[in-house]
């Protein structure tokens, strides 16, 4: 609540000082990007948002918005604004578009689309919806009542929204209540750091469990719960680690941000030495870049392994509870690709056989390509940029 106070007194002295401050901002390009709430440079908006830098530095003046207290602060490049600080809100009275992967309140400007006569700015702006992934296994929760018609309604004003195929497009106006126009097909950003032929730098496997609210909201008991136990057990598996030592491979493990209060409980009860532990502010997209396969439960951490034609297996301990929960738009009983475990011995051997198949991709994991990309030629932010300039009055 506090918090929230302060944004909004920042708000209104943003909209007094921008009263004298038009003449500044005359004849400037300025665009906002952001994502993961002010706190994480990862995923399409940073792979964007350098992108800018390099190739539209004589175009745009582009700002990324961040959390004062984010511990990538000092990693991010060029120009910065304070997530909520004034400053903050009189460059988005000014912008021309904000660019985000979750939401302009969260990203961008918060909670200023909400407010009534200063949500002007936000009628004003493009807004580019990039997302943080692909669209695959996690269903859009349905909205409290109170609070659907709002989400409702700023889904449908966002001006440009990027898909990668028509199965994205088809969830994003079909389920989501988007434009049909402003949903374009123009590939992911992150997909352009993303090789398609070239085989990985390292024999690392990337494990990207994802995260789960009701365990998240039931923190006390985590080291109980089968998303541990289930976790730890193959981790921790004599024969998995064992083939790990044999065949000189690491299994980096990366938790969800949404769930790194836990990783200290993973981290001190493993017991081999080929588990990594990534921290919540590496650069994801690097990992996956040089890693050679992937294990995930329903992270779309597993499409971008099938951009790049590497092995993927999916540990799904508890998919009767997640699809009940959670859900998801690829259907998990028949339109899977890649290896499928269900339990922690199947995920041994899956993983020792992709380890021994020397990381050659299956023919039903080839199979799906063609579902999820359009485009396949590292081309992606360039026909971003061209929806949105396409956009700006």
């Amino acid at each position: 609540m506090v918090e929230k106070i302060k944004f909004l007194i920042n708000m209104f002295i943003a909209t007094v000082k921008n009263i004298f401050s038009k003449k500044n901002f005359r004849g400037k390009h300025i665009w906002l990007i952001g994502g993961h709430a002010g706190d994480i440079y990862n995923d399409n908006s940073k792979f964007f948002y350098e992108y800018l830098m390099r190739e539209h530095s004589d175009d745009i003046d582009v700002y990324w918005v961040v959390n004062k207290d984010s511990k990538v602060f000092d990693k991010i490049p060029g120009k910065k604004l304070v997530r909520g600080s004034v400053e903050n809100y009189l460059y988005y009275y000014n912008a021309e578009a904000i660019v985000f992967s979750h939401s302009p309140s969260a990203d961008i400007a918060p909670y200023n689309f909400a407010v009534p006569f200063l949500n002007k700015f936000h009628d004003r702006v493009v807004k580019v919806y990039l997302n943080h992934g692909t669209i695959s296994f996690k269903k859009r929760k349905p909205m409290n009542g109170r609070f659907k018609n709002l989400i409702d309604e700023l889904l449908k004003s966002y001006n440009v929204v990027t898909a990668s195929s028509d199965f994205e497009k088809n969830v994003m106006v079909n389920e989501w209540g988007m434009s049909e126009d402003n949903v374009k097909i123009v590939g992911n950003a992150r997909y352009d750091n993303l090789p398609t032929d070239e085989p990985a730098s390292t024999r690392d496997i990337l494990f990207t469990p994802t995260w789960r609210d009701w365990i998240k909201a039931d923190r006390d008991n985590f080291t109980k719960s089968d998303y541990f136990l289930n976790i730890m057990n193959f981790l921790n598996d004599e024969r998995l680690n064992k083939a790990l030592e044999e065949k000189n491979v690491n299994i980096k493990f990366y938790m969800h941000h949404l769930m790194h209060e836990f990783i200290d409980d993973v981290r001190e009860n493993i017991t081999g030495n080929r588990i990594i532990f990534l921290d919540k502010g590496v650069t994801l997209a690097d990992e996956i870049r040089k890693s050679a396969a992937n294990i995930t439960d329903y992270s779309s951490v597993a499409i971008d392994f099938l951009y790049m034609n590497r092995p993927i297996m999916f540990y799904q301990f508890d998919v009767e509870e997640y699809k009940e929960k959670v859900d998801s738009y690829i259907d998990l009983d028949n339109e899977m690709f890649g290896k499928l475990a269900y339990n922690k011995e199947e995920a041994v051997e899956g993983i020792i056989e992709i380890i021994e198949n020397n990381f050659n991709v299956s023919e039903s994991q080839k199979r799906e390509r063609n579902k999820f990309f359009r485009y396949n030629d590292n081309k992606n932010c360039d026909r971003i940029y061209s929806a949105i300039k396409n956009n700006i009055k």
